[in-house]
């Protein structure tokens, strides 16, 4: 991932729209529904100097997002966003984001805590799959909403998609090759955190306005202001709003 000034570091019905917003009225329903969101602002102030708030401000929209999607968010930065603090998470998360450095690492797919410091370890997707593949099985238990607010998890090659049970298809606007209750966000290459910022900011403004998580992405992808060196992708289906339920196992993903 890479600063904006210096070089460095998205088919469910419309009914579900209107079951999400009753929900969101009657209270804590998706309180089973765990999220989590973490970013990595060490990196940024402290390792490279930068003085920044998008992570803060990345944070801020992603927990949001998933409130009112009707996720239970918690969010985590610098000592409380370690690699243990995720991997005690992650077997649970219906919603996971997370902003930091992302790559095809030496140990695979992945990303860096933060921990407060500039020696971060790094989570893998092969550490990921193995604590949401169901018991006996080779099936990794379905995320929902998957956001990689990083480089290159976003890619044609990478497995952190399917590390949540998110295998890389689309499904149309029309419902045609219906993926389920999933989504994933990413980014192709190096992104840039003003870009991401700005991008990540008319999703969320999308998603709020009711509508669904691919068509935000599209739209977004209009409305935002972008240097052209940040290319955001996404899998999953297109039609579906991010409220969270019950999602098959992926048999798949491995």
């Amino acid at each position: 991932m890479r600063h904006r000034r210096t070089p460095g570091w998205q088919r469910i019905l419309p009914l579900l729209l209107a079951l999400g917003a009753a929900a969101a009225a009657a209270g804590p329903a998706a309180a089973a529904y765990q999220g989590s969101v973490y970013d990595n602002k060490t990196a940024f102030t402290t390792c490279a100097g930068i003085n920044t708030t998008i992570p803060l401000q990345l944070r801020a929209l992603a927990t949001d997002g998933f409130k009112f999607m009707l996720y239970a968010p918690s969010s985590f930065e610098a000592t409380t966003f370690t690699a243990a603090k995720v991997l005690s998470r992650v077997p649970v998360d219906a919603g996971f984001y997370v902003f930091s450095h992302g790559d095809h690492y030496t140990t695979g797919w992945g990303f860096r805590e933060d921990n407060g410091s500039c020696a971060q370890k790094i989570v893998t997707a092969d550490q990921i799959v193995a604590l949401r593949t169901l018991p006996g099985t080779t099936a990794v238990r379905s995320a929902n909403v998957v956001i990689a607010s990083t480089c290159h998890l976003g890619e044609s090659t990478s497995t952190f998609p399917g590390a949540f049970g998110i295998e890389k298809a689309r499904s149309t606007s029309d419902g045609t090759n219906y993926q389920g209750p999933r989504f994933f966000l990413g980014y192709v290459g190096t992104a840039w955190t003003n870009d991401m910022l700005s991008f990540e900011t008319w999703f969320w403004k999308y998603v709020k306005s009711g509508h669904g998580l691919g068509e935000s992405f599209q739209l977004a992808l209009r409305s935002a202001p972008m240097s052209g060196l940040t290319v955001p992708n996404w899998w999953g289906t297109y039609t579906y709003s991010g409220v969270p339920i019950p999602s098959l196992p992926c048999t798949r993903c491995r």
